[in-house]
């Protein structure tokens, strides 16, 4: 019997032995499933912030650029351009004009029926307002934030603010000023909503794990169900309860492997570059004289191993924000000369026009890595140009430094997008820049009675007045073309021509371009450009 009862006592205490430490484990796991989850809902608080932020900038663009001179409000050309502006903006759904205190005008039109201008919720810097669940008055609608400022409102859906893409079942919301909510995405939980809104928080309660962050006059929040980050760990308990102590601690080691390949954004981007899973299509550039092929830009591509192409308007911003651009950029230099290197040495007139980031630019830094490339290549450095957009000149007395040094390496440099940011006269004329690089948006306008067609000819004279070689983007109609090869503009490139191309068709197009002056490859490229949306522009 006693032998029974000590069998007995030391069968429990192996079993307590076996079950305690997968208790603990299951228990750590439990911990850190709920600690993931919350640095994930921090991190889509975080997203949802920046979307708002875009959406509120896009319809301050739009607002500033619907005004016009005092007296010609409302008249037809104004409706016209309300309109126009109103289809171009990404985020604004309608303009109204407002005179003295009732709506006179909207992109549709006149108003006749009297609707008086609604008191704003919100102030923001520079005259600029915010109307919260304004219900239309001119079109049947449910409510939706206004943005005004003077006597301009803009019309914004609320869902835009928390238009952000999830990779799990959550909810998304923004609100401003004192506690006022303005945007959900899904369902409503009334006292977390409030705790939320006078955020910035974090943290799990019995039904939801949940994260807000601030960032004045706007908060951002996400939470999801408590029972989603557990549930993930549910199968892993089914394996770790029949098994013993060593199966347990396999499961650990192996439920730890798994969360780290759960990676966040930023750590998916940097182990992408790592790995190289990027590649680089070139968008050729027309000597509009004769044809011919003379150029292209190098346009970064990255390709997940399962096939899936991702944007270049999701992972370069994310590689600015966390500072991978400069790993970015030096893949991107490395490639551009392993699949041009031989094209250009074959073709001295040839040259490949490469993009630098603000970060970069200002830094300097990647002018070792290029000039250690194209040394090692046999490539001249002319015919590697350098281009960046307005932003990476507001700092334009450390900007000059970078672009001194570049030129003084041989390399071209060309400020792209010109006209959509903070480009001035005095930034042209204090910058040692050799071209400029129209903006597609003016491209688009030329021959419209779009607000910004008029622009379009006064950049490219102050370009001409400046000397600078000018390179119109996006030209897709051969009358784009003619008004471009009229206004004396020598390159251009566009879906007219190509969209971008593989290295090995880029080699195709070049050398059929500059035996025709353009011909059958240039049909081909055309009828191509359809489909692939990711290799476009």
């Amino acid at each position: 019997m006693r032998r029974r009862t000590i069998l007995i006592i030391a069968a429990c205490l192996a079993i307590l032995a076996g079950l305690l430490p997968m208790v603990a484990v299951a228990h750590l796991l439990r911990v850190r499933a709920v600690a993931a989850e919350q640095r994930h809902m921090e991190e889509y608080a975080r997203w949802t912030l920046i979307r708002a932020n875009q959406v509120f900038a896009d319809a301050r663009r739009t607002l500033l650029a619907a005004e016009v001179p005092p007296g010609t409000e409302c008249s037809p050309e104004h409706v016209a351009r309300l309109r126009q502006i109103a289809m171009d903006a990404r985020s604004v759904e309608d303009i109204g004009y407002f005179r003295d205190g009732r709506l006179a005008c909207t992109s549709l039109g006149p108003v006749g029926q009297r609707v008086p201008r609604t008191p704003p919720d919100l102030r923001l810097g520079g005259g600029f307002a915010v109307i919260f669940h304004l219900q239309p008055r001119t079109f049947r609608s449910q409510p939706m934030l206004a943005m005004s400022h003077g006597g301009y409102t803009a019309l914004i859906k609320p869902e835009r603010l928390v238009d952000v893409l999830t990779d799990s079942h959550m909810t998304l919301g923004i609100a401003a000023g004192p506690g006022r909510l303005i945007a959900l995405s899904g369902r409503t939980d009334p006292q977390l909503l409030r705790t939320l809104i006078a955020g910035p928080t974090a943290g799990i309660d019995d039904r939801h794990v949940f994260a807000s962050l601030r960032e004045a006059p706007l908060t951002a929040f996400a939470f999801s169900d408590r029972a989603q980050a557990l549930g993930r760990l549910r199968n892993d308990y089914l394996l770790l309860l029949p098994m013993g102590l060593l199966v347990s601690t396999l499961l650990v080691g192996l439920v730890i492997w798994v969360s780290r390949q759960r990676l966040s954004p930023e750590k998916e981007l940097a182990i992408a570059i790592r790995k190289r899973e990027f590649v680089v299509h070139y968008q050729p550039i027309i000597d509009l004289s004769n044809g011919r092929c003379v150029a292209a830009e190098a346009l970064l591509r990255w390709r997940r191993p399962d096939g899936r192409w991702i944007g270049p308007d999701l992972f370069i911003p994310l590689a600015e924000e966390t500072g991978l651009i400069s790993p970015l950029t030096d893949l991107l230099i490395e490639r551009v000369i392993e699949d041009q290197a031989a094209l250009l040495r074959a073709d001295r007139d040839l040259h490949i026009s490469i993009n630098i980031s603000a970060r970069d630019l200002e830094s300097g830094r990647f002018l070792p890595v290029l000039t250690e490339a194209v040394t090692r290549s046999g490539v001249a450095p002319s015919q590697i140009w350098i281009e960046a957009t307005e932003q990476g000149f507001i700092r334009a007395e450390i900007a000059a430094g970078a672009v001194e040094a570049a030129r003084a390496a041989g390399h071209m440099v060309a400020i792209d997008d010109f006209g959509t940011g903070y480009s001035s006269l005095s930034l042209l004329q204090g910058l040692p820049l050799d071209a400029l690089k129209i903006d597609k948006s003016f491209v688009e306008a030329i021959a419209t009675d779009a607000a910004t067609s008029v622009v379009t000819p006064h950049i490219i004279d102050m370009a001409h007045g400046l000397k600078l070689r000018i390179i119109a983007e996006g030209v897709e109609t051969r009358e784009q073309e003619a008004y471009l090869r009229a206004a004396g503009v020598r390159l251009a490139q566009g879906w007219l021509y190509s969209h971008a191309l593989p290295a090995s068709e880029f080699a195709t197009f070049h050398q059929d371009r500059k035996v025709q002056g353009g011909g059958a490859s240039a049909r081909r490229a055309r009828a191509r450009s359809g489909g692939d949306a990711i290799a476009a522009r």
